[in-house]
């Protein structure tokens, strides 16, 4: 019989892609590790791993078996969760996902505000790029994730969105605006909205300009305050430093983009009643900061 632990320890395979990280962060032998991945896969009747160089990879029966097993222990975790405080829905701790663009600069007054207006809450806030917290919130992670625009693909609901506009911004007098396809852009991670959209500028200029890849915004500022490059990034992240002359805006036809924070939750589905109470209280409590409901996500209100 297929149990959880086996889903464990194949999703951490899955992540690591090799035997001895995921027996590392299971903190257990590797042929522990080894013989719970061969006794899931004579369960299923096929190979979920194929060996890759030194380490392994997933075949394609074992990229399904990830979405599936990600989904299975979410649900497990929410399950527990659920359970536990069935008597006080109310104050059961919320997920939040959000991505690093939010958590850097706009979130944190946010949840700031929110605690003083509820003192007893809790609440556990994951950060990562946008990717991840799409998958976060697909493999049921988390409830609520707090990033640019939905994609394309997946059951997501919107329900309340925030404006949100990237410029370019680089050093006082480091970059005029006839060098920017010479000057060296700094990005994000691929999976990255920032990322993205700064790819996307790059297309309208019609530029290819050397490029530095840097892991958060937040380090992408001081290294465009110290004269690294040119950096896209959103306009309230930038204010004190455009304000305190650290940083200058450049100016180009394709800037300012648009691209709203979105509240967004897996969509046909109703919220927990304690993540019900953290949407109403993230909008409600920041309405100087603009937020516009969307009439699809009114369920959100219910936990006034």
């Amino acid at each position: 019989m297929l149990t959880l632990h086996q889903l464990q320890v194949f999703v951490m395979v899955a992540e690591t892609g090799s035997i001895r990280r995921a027996a590392e962060r299971l903190v257990v032998s590797q042929p522990a590790v080894s013989s719970t991945l061969a006794s899931l896969e004579r369960i299923v009747g096929v190979d979920l791993t194929a060996k890759a160089g030194r380490g392994i990879e997933l075949t394609e029966a074992g990229r399904t078996m990830e979405r599936y097993a990600r989904i299975l222990l979410g649900l497990v975790d929410e399950a527990v969760e659920a359970v536990r405080f069935a008597d006080d829905p109310m104050s059961a701790p919320v997920r939040i996902g959000a991505t690093t663009a939010a958590a850097d600069n706009m979130l944190p007054p946010l949840l700031a505000r929110i605690r003083q207006r509820r003192p007893q809450l809790q609440f556990a806030l994951e950060v990562g790029n946008r990717a991840r917290i799409w998958q976060l919130l697909t493999d049921r992670t988390i409830d609520v994730a707090i990033t640019s625009r939905p994609p394309i693909s997946g059951d997501f609901e919107s329900l309340a969105t925030r404006p949100n506009d990237l410029v370019l911004v680089s050093k006082p007098g480091a970059v005029w605006p006839h060098q920017i396809g010479e000057t060296t852009w700094l990005l994000r991670e691929p999976g990255s909205s920032t990322r993205a959209a700064t790819e996307e500028v790059m297309a309208l200029l019609a530029v290819s300009p050397p490029t530095l890849t840097i892991g958060s915004n937040a380090a992408i500022l001081r290294a465009a305050e110290s004269g690294l490059g040119l950096a896209l990034l959103p306009s309230d992240s930038v204010a004190t430093a455009v304000r305190a002359r650290s940083l200058s805006l450049v100016r180009a036809e394709a800037t300012p983009i648009h691209r709203p924070w979105h509240v967004v939750t897996r969509g046909g589905e109703p919220l927990p009643k304690s993540a019900r109470r953290f949407v109403n209280d993230l909008v409600d409590g920041g309405n100087g900061f603009g937020w516009i409901t969307h009439a699809s996500g009114e369920g959100a209100s219910d936990a006034r």
